[in-house]
């Protein structure tokens, strides 16, 4: 199964490398473009920005592509409230969330740029109120939008790279305003602006694990890149608003610990190869409520539990030791947080959904040891019927003596 399982990686999960150039080309012209518009346009952003954080599965190196699909990545612009208005992070009663009151209000009042902070952000108790946020995010991208060049034929706007034009678009979704990117041949770039509060270590919150890179040393030095986390503007999943009548679940913001995250999942060998192959069999068998940070989360409790040597093994023992794990996670209906472990991540999964999730997910562990003597059983469940046919046309499942199959 070790050549099978590094021939799908190689030819139906991994992006050629001339793909992800040209991607990574476009997003960093289109990002830094859309925010010195933004900056441009309203001041109260170009005073709270302070940097991007380039985060999701792309960057992580766990993205899977997937035919007829757009490109997704997610872009977070962290934004930073002055410590001289005392932002004050407070617990909150829903696990993996957190909220922000802001201590000294008049504080924006002493300088034009921040006056309108409090009506953009707060509410009438000086918390920071997510769809406010959203709004005003969304309102400042348009605003950006129009600063771009308008196609002749007036139906869309349009950025250069290089000689090349891209018509570009955006839409509302969820806790991010996403940009689509025409890069042609029936291909899209979906990029996701996320708008996320940044916090040092000071403000690190009660009741969630603790920073693994608070002394954090790199060879050039010390860095305090590690020693920041994010909150985002993310509605807690299965709540309603009865159950919570006093909560108030717009001042609930979900705490994001994604460059501690990237730490702990780099230099682990086949860790990555695996997590791909996860989340393409995630895919295949339509698994759609399992997201992509749940398989994450599984590979990140891996981590704990197991030694650097581990992840130097076979592609094929890591992958089914990753998948057993995996399996029970959903057999038990709970993947924990790996912050928090009060918050479980598919708490809001119905049981019948995770039993089906679990006993498929079962007979093809069975079905895979049971024919150890044929070790292409594994395709059927990674790959779909187009990619199957593929498969087998151009002998992938025959031997080959190539080392240059090998992917890490």
């Amino acid at each position: 199964m070790e050549n099978i399982l590094h021939k799908v990686n190689r030819h139906f999960i991994s992006l050629p490398e001339e793909e992800i150039q040209r991607n990574d080309k476009i997003l960093k012209h289109v990002f830094d473009v859309i925010v010195e518009n933004m900056k441009s346009v309203d001041k109260l952003f170009e005073a709270l920005y302070r940097r991007p954080f380039y985060g999701g599965s792309y960057y992580d190196g766990l993205f899977v592509k997937t035919a007829n699909k757009p490109y997704d990545y997610d872009l977070d612009l962290l934004l930073s409230i002055p410590k001289k208005a005392s932002p004050v992070l407070l617990p909150s009663n829903i696990p993996g969330h957190i909220q922000l009151k802001v201590q000294n209000v008049s504080w924006f009042e002493t300088l034009p740029v921040y006056a309108k902070f409090k009506k953009k952000f707060l509410d009438d108790d000086n918390y920071l109120i997510t769809h406010k946020a959203l709004e005003w995010m969304e309102s400042v991208v348009q605003r950006s939008f129009n600063l771009l060049p308008w196609s002749a034929s007036g139906k869309y706007y349009y950025l250069e790279v290089g000689f090349e034009t891209f018509p570009i678009t955006f839409s509302k979704s969820g806790p991010a305003v996403t940009l689509h990117i025409d890069v042609g041949s029936s291909c899209t770039l979906d990029v996701d602006l996320v708008i996320s509060f940044v916090f040092t270590e000071d403000k690190w919150p009660q009741g969630f694990s603790p920073n693994p890179y608070e002394k954090f040393f790199s060879w050039l030095g010390p860095t305090t890149v590690l020693n920041e986390f994010f909150i985002v503007a993310k509605k807690p999943k299965n709540i309603s608003d009865y159950e919570y009548e006093y909560t108030f679940l717009e001042r609930h913001w979900r705490l994001s610990f994604q460059e501690q995250e990237r730490k702990l999942i780099a230099d682990k060998g086949r860790l990555k190869p695996v997590g791909r192959l996860l989340k393409k069999m995630k895919n295949r068998q339509q698994h759609d409520k399992i997201a992509s940070y749940y398989i994450k989360t599984v590979l990140l409790f891996m981590v704990d539990k197991r030694n650097d040597d581990f992840w130097q093994k076979s592609l094929s023992h890591v992958f089914m030791d990753a998948l057993e794990t995996y399996t029970k996670f959903i057999r038990d209906k709970e993947i924990p947080y790996y912050w928090n472990k009060d918050y479980n991540l598919i708490d809001h999964i119905d049981d019948s959904t995770l039993n089906n999730f679990a006993y498929r997910l079962e007979h093809i562990i069975k079905d895979i040891k049971k024919n150890q003597d044929k070790p292409d059983t594994v395709v059927k469940y990674l790959l779909n019927d187009r990619e199957l046919e593929e498969f087998y046309r151009k002998n992938l499942d025959k031997p080959e003596n190539q080392s240059s199959c090998i992917i890490t």
